[in-house]
């Protein structure tokens, strides 16, 4: 190309008539232009070979329940269910391609990518669509999510609390606990905007996740955003959780969250004593039976991260695009744990554990270390 234009230059020094030139550089640009185009079309595939029908020829018709809760991570009635609120908000936009996609297939595709850490590119060549579309598809589907069911995940009322309280002094002995706060990190594939914060004390990008749930392992109150090396009990104090609960609106006056030793003592937040070798049988007592109530939460983020192994990484790079990915995949964990939709065979071990592991932040209130003080004089 560089040849062809040194010869054009010196073919310019032959005419006399500005006409002729003026025609002879317009027959220049046009023959390099074509060549420019042909070269690209050269280089690019015409055609991209994708598996076509599987989500109309395979997996609605073919697939069994046990068959589709194996690939989708939800039974088929649970998806069913959720088409159902959903579907009509799916099909009232055209989310990009050729041909018009289905709202099924667009909750299928979606689905698809929560359940499994398989790339977007690589969904597009199962569904047929193009990699742009599954992107949108995703990236919608998430909204109207969280648009429409966000409601599934809200906190108990004093009704509501007061049986939570009874489920857990029944089957753990703690008394008057209405939930269990947990902080977890959703690992990321690269730092948003480059930006160090992410990487927490285990060296790899991610963004936290603060979770309450109750004894069904149903979250009442979730708060992401945050960087990876933030403090859960900073991330805590920002939230609006805490503004609430200090405000005495959320926990009622006699109820109480429990949570780990990341976390200040407040007389609605209840943590175990520090163990530094001189605790004494009593203190030792309360914290086995703190810890026993304590793995609600863990199995609760073993069921999120277990069913919709989508939370164990996710590949995307703008942070609201990766707390609209977590936030719908917290409803959809509600959605299964509210119809009883096979929790126990979803539950696995969080594999990042606790990255950052830090010591309490921020000073603990009086009151908290009364109330502690008072429920440890008061177990069996």
């Amino acid at each position: 190309m560089a040849t062809l234009g040194v010869l054009y230059i010196i073919l310019e020094n032959f005419f006399d008539d500005d006409h002729d030139i003026v025609h002879f550089w317009s027959l220049r640009n046009s023959t390099i232009g074509h060549l420019i185009a042909q070269s690209q079309f050269a280089s690019r595939r015409p055609y991209l070979p994708r598996i076509t029908g599987f989500a109309e020829d395979i997996i609605i018709p073919q697939f069994n329940s046990c068959d589709f809760k194996y690939h989708f991570r939800l039974s088929r009635e649970m998806f069913e269910e959720i088409l159902v609120h959903i579907g009509h908000r799916l099909a009232s936009d055209h989310c990009g391609g050729l041909v018009e996609t289905e709202p099924t297939k667009q909750l299928l595709i979606f689905a698809c990518y929560m359940a499994n850490t398989e790339s977007m590119r690589e969904v597009s060549l199962c569904f047929n669509v193009g990699l742009a579309t599954v992107h949108r598809i995703i990236g919608r589907t998430c909204r109207i999510i969280i648009e429409c069911l966000a409601n599934v995940i809200r906190w108990p009322s004093s009704a509501e609390q007061q049986v939570i309280a009874t489920r857990f002094q029944l089957n753990y002995m703690f008394p008057h606990t209405v939930g269990v706060l947990d902080g977890t990190h959703i690992r990321l594939s690269s730092c948003p905007g480059g930006d160090p914060d992410y990487i927490n004390r285990k060296s790899f990008p991610s963004m936290q996740l603060q979770v309450v749930c109750d004894d069904t392992l149903l979250l009442t109150n979730i708060y992401t955003g945050w960087p990876g090396s933030t403090h859960d009990a900073r991330v805590l104090r920002n939230s609006e959780l805490f503004t609430r609960a200090e405000a005495g609106s959320c926990i009622d006056i006699d109820k109480l969250i429990i949570g780990d030793s990341a976390y200040p003592l407040k007389p609605w937040l209840v943590t175990p004593f520090r163990d530094n070798g001189r605790l004494n049988l009593q203190q030792r007592r309360f914290n086995r039976v703190l810890s026993s109530g304590r793995q609600v939460v863990e199995r609760c983020i073993g069921h999120l991260k277990g069913r919709f192994r989508r939370s164990r990484e996710i590949p995307v790079h703008k942070p609201e695009d990766i707390v609209s990915i977590i936030v719908s995949g917290c409803i959809l964990h509600n959605l299964c744990i509210i119809h009883k939709d096979d929790v126990e065979n979803f539950i696995e071990e969080d594999g990042n554990g606790h990255p950052n592991n830090y010591p309490n932040l921020f000073r603990n209130d009086v009151n908290g270390i009364n109330r502690r003080l008072q429920i440890m004089a008061g177990l069996p």
